[in-house]
């Protein structure tokens, strides 16, 4: 296995990653909305972020409303339609603020780890597996909001593409025998893997003997997919 430091798969593998984190960081509600207003309307903005992520784990997107959120927020329901005009507004909001923190954690993962590439890539599946044990409740609900609507599938499957595209070069750059299909079959059964894991992991029990070792028991499993012993 190649070094990344010294392989021309690095910089496509990183570049896919930080070009879409350059765009979320400019785009990200967060960014614009302080760009816009001042700095406190920007904090107020990111309190009304942050409940509505509250809000959607434990009532779903159907049970979401601009009063549940600006109840969770401590503010008043005017306040929060004031900067999202919608209930669909502020769920697409939430969701682009949420998953580019996701994206920014494969970053730090990538740096964590810059030696090898098969490392590097088992570091992030195990990042899938154990952020699972504290956000397993926000994926159920987004995959279940993901289903409810064609247009939010499109937007959040444009959401999660160029994380795709960053474990597809990690995979060729693991295994350089591996032809376009077999890498295809990789990443899918990787995210196949974790979020399995996530379903399993929520629900538990937490004490089982399985769920106590995910995370070395898929690293083992991601690592003989990736080298094609699985």
């Amino acid at each position: 296995m190649l070094d990344l430091e010294d392989s021309g798969e690095k910089p496509k593998a990183i570049n896919t990653i930080d070009d879409y984190l350059a765009e979320l960081r400019s785009t990200r509600p967060s960014v614009l909305i302080a760009n816009l207003r001042s700095r406190k309307g920007a904090g107020t903005a990111r309190l009304i972020l942050k409940a509505a992520r509250s809000v959607f784990i434990e009532n779903g997107h159907a049970g979401l409303t601009l009063r549940k959120v600006a109840k969770a927020a401590g503010l008043a329901v005017g306040n929060v339609n004031y900067y999202f005009a919608s209930k669909r507004d502020l769920l697409a909001a939430m969701l682009r603020e949420e998953l580019a923190d996701y994206v920014e954690e494969h970053v730090r993962q990538f740096e964590a780890g810059r030696d090898q590439p098969l490392e590097i890539l088992l570091n992030v599946v195990t990042f899938y597996v154990a952020n699972a044990r504290k956000s397993h409740r926000f994926y159920y609900q987004l995959w279940g909001y993901a289903g409810s609507d064609a247009e939010v599938k499109a937007l959040i499957r444009d959401l999660y593409r160029p994380i795709g595209r960053f474990i597809y070069y990690l995979v060729r750059e693991a295994n350089p025998g591996l032809d376009d299909r077999r890498i295809r079959q990789a990443v899918l059964q990787l995210f196949s893997l974790e979020e399995g894991a996530k379903l399993f992991i929520g629900m538990g029990p937490h004490d089982d003997p399985a769920l106590q070792t995910a995370e070395a028991d898929i690293r083992d499993l991601a690592r003989r997919i990736v080298l094609g012993s699985a």
